[in-house]
């Protein structure tokens, strides 16, 4: 009877318990109606359904907590005018999401936010069914997230996926991210599968210089710029970044640079990108991106699969890249003879990644890449340099003492177990120019030196009165032999001197032009 008794009192006290977790459960969820936030969304009240447009207002904060689930009943907006700090964890990471999928929410919006308020912050967050597709041009730009005429924003260890916009494709874009006068910081992020007019990734339309670093840019879709798109007069800073699987219907599926533009893009990888115009990079209307240490293969495109120069006032400047079929396949109308952009020290080769296939672009030990790129390098008067650590954190180079890799990783090795193409025969011995081939020429010929030891190389060209020409080498070679093109287009016929000057080494060689 006891045994009973006791039995029939545990099944209720379990009862019980059940009913009272499935009321707290329910009663844990938060609704926020229309209008001002602050304070702290806690865990313990997750998730908090929002019912209609938020801001947080200028001078005020509003912190949620790690784990937090922000649900949009609707397509409404998250304004920010004063402070967010949406910081999760690796763990606990928070979400950013609509009810509806299909409906969307109108995405984070810093539109004007006083630059009096400190650093707003969304780190380890998911922003996922973004739709700005209503509204004027900026309300249909940035469809997770769009910044305007404010800088002080870091988005650092997010996945930003599944987001649109949608409009007119001169006037909207950002499928993902819209940054419009505006410099923020997008930094170890994974922006992927997003869909916009312009820039389905990522696109920075006037005045933004953000620095864009140690993110995986894959699979996004877009009319113009699949991946990022670089516009009116904005020179933003991409490092270390993974722009792969890109497509765009119109023009450049992995970086398209527009009007007056002028990036650095630096020891990044741009494969397997798609468009029906310019597959890796796209430059048009005095265009000028500088491209050091960055690999651009495998992209694809009806007209320029790997760089496609759009417009004779574009020059683009690559240096220690390992570009697909070189600059011999640029394409459009300010490649060829018109392309007048520093081409110094890249290699042509297959990149040897270990399975691009399973998005692993590490370099494999015999990649050509390893030690190939720049740990410095000039472009007109000013220097650049390569990142002090690789996507991975790992110090670059590595190991230290040797040249950087080409791309987003550091391999282990000084130099590949195969060696490369500039270092296939044996190191020399001894410094040495070598004559021109073939000379006479016209309009085009290559020049061969060696080093013994890795060291700084100036090579140049000058005229019978001594005035310099064109400098062919400014910068930190590897020991080996190595080869570049001089071309003398715009030369009148005669005869001209070239010269090397590395350490305590001079020589100086004629060639004579034929025309």
């Amino acid at each position: 009877m006891d045994i009973h008794i006791n039995r029939s009192m545990m099944i209720s006290m379990l009862i019980f318990i059940s009913l009272f977790l499935i009321v707290s459960g329910l009663a844990a969820q938060t609704d926020i109606p229309a209008g001002n936030v602050s304070g702290t969304w806690a865990l313990s009240n997750s998730p908090f359904r929002v019912n209609g447009v938020i801001t947080v207002p200028n001078g005020q904060t509003l912190t949620i907590e790690p784990g937090v689930n922000v649900v949009f009943t609707g397509n409404y907006k998250f304004n920010v005018q004063g402070r967010l700090l949406a910081v999760g964890t690796r763990q606990d990471t928070i979400t950013f999401t609509a009810q509806d999928t299909a409906t969307g929410w109108h995405g984070i919006r810093f539109t004007n936010t006083p630059a009096t308020n400190d650093t707003s912050k969304i780190i380890y967050c998911k922003l996922q069914h973004g739709k700005a597709t209503t509204g004027n041009y900026y309300d249909q730009s940035g469809g997770a997230v769009l910044v305007m005429n404010f800088n002080k924003l870091l988005i650092s260890n997010c996945l930003i996926n599944l987001n649109v916009n949608n409009g007119n494709p001169d006037y909207t874009g950002g499928g993902a991210i819209c940054l419009w006068t505006a410099s923020p910081i997008i930094t170890n992020s994974t922006i992927s599968d997003n869909n916009g007019t312009t820039g389905g990734a990522i696109i920075c339309w006037t005045n933004a210089n953000p620095s864009i670093s140690n993110n995986i840019i894959a699979r996004n879709i877009a009319w113009d710029g699949g991946g990022i798109y670089i516009g009116n007069s904005s020179n933003p800073l991409l490092i270390n970044n993974i722009i792969v699987d890109n497509h765009a219907s119109d023009n450049c599926g992995g970086v398209r640079c527009f009007q007056n533009s002028k990036p650095q893009i630096i020891n990044n990888v741009i494969a397997h990108n798609h468009a029906s115009y310019g597959g890796g990079i796209d430059c048009r209307d005095n265009a000028n991106p500088i491209v050091i240490n960055t690999i651009i293969y495998g992209n694809s495109a009806d007209t320029g699969n790997q760089v496609l120069i759009e417009t004779v006032d574009s020059d683009p400047s690559f240096l220690s890249c390992d570009i697909e079929g070189g600059k011999n396949e640029f394409m459009g109308s300010g490649a060829g003879n018109n392309y007048t952009g520093s081409y110094l020290n890249n290699i042509e080769s297959n990149p040897l990644f270990v399975d691009s296939a399973q998005n692993d672009f590490h370099l494999t030990d015999n990649s050509p890449c390893i030690g190939a790129g720049a740990d410095s390098a000039q472009v007109a008067s000013k220097w650049y340099y390569a990142p002090a650590f690789d996507f991975e954190g790992n110090p670059r180079p590595h190991p230290e003492g040797s040249l950087p890799d080409i791309g987003a990783f550091e391999n282990s090795l000084g130099s590949p177990l195969t060696g490369i193409k500039e270092v296939q025969k044996q190191i020399p011995d001894g410094f040495h120019l070598y004559q021109n081939y073939p000379n006479p020429f016209n309009p085009t010929t290559m020049i061969e030196y060696q080093v013994p030891s890795t060291g700084h190389v100036n090579l140049r060209v000058y005229n019978v009165l001594g005035k310099e020409i064109a400098t062919l080498v400014n910068a930190v070679v590897l020991a080996g032999y190595h080869e570049i093109e001089f071309s003398a287009n715009d030369l009148a016929g005669g005869i001209y001197f070239y010269r090397m000057e590395t350490g305590s080494y001079r020589q100086t060689r004629k060639m004579l032009l034929v025309k």
